[in-house]
């Protein structure tokens, strides 16, 4: 049986001020958007998890990117080390 897995994290819900204030920002070379949050899709038989966009519009589908499912360690540990040196108060290195 085919197993999936479809998820969001949303950190800014609607096109109210206060919460257009929580937008990050996705861009690239053609291409501005604020970020509203993150969904994240995948399937058992999959090599990859497909993380797309969601702006103030909804999920959009034009924006996403993968990520190999034997880079997801790598990828949460390289996240939790970024939290580290956000969080400390000091002058202290992470990482390589």
């Amino acid at each position: 049986m085919n197993k999936e897995l479809r998820t969001e994290i949303v950190w800014s819900k609607d096109k109210t001020r206060e919460e257009m204030k929580k937008q990050t920002s996705w861009s690239s070379i053609k291409d501005f958007s604020g970020l509203s949050g993150l969904k994240f899709h995948c399937y058992s038989h999959n090599n990859d998890v497909q993380i797309t966009a969601i702006t103030s519009q909804g999920v959009s589908h034009n924006k996403y990117l993968q990520i190999p499912v034997d880079k997801i360690d790598e990828m949460c540990n390289v996240l939790m080390q970024a939290k580290k040196v956000m969080e400390s108060k000091g002058n202290e290195v992470v990482g390589n």
